[in-house]
Parts: structure tokens; sequence; C-alpha cells
């Protein structure tokens, strides 16, 4: 589902911090962003 509207940069720096904690703590967590 949907968890936010951002500005590009906003959204760019939101997906790779949560990425990087999920990754950090072995969970399979998906966070992309799309156009819309």
């Amino acid at each position: 589902g949907e968890c936010g509207v951002f500005t590009y940069e906003i959204a760019e720096t939101k997906v790779t911090q949560v990425m990087d904690f999920a990754r950090k703590h072995q969970h399979p967590l998906q966070c992309v962003m799309e156009k819309k």
C-alpha cells in the first residue's frame, strides 16, 4: 500500500534509509518509490 507522498529528493532519501535499515537487521522489507 501507499505510505506517503513526498518530493523526489525526500522519497529517494527515505527509500535508501528504509532499505539500509532493513538490510542491517536482516528484514525482507521492500520499499520503492513510484511516480504518481
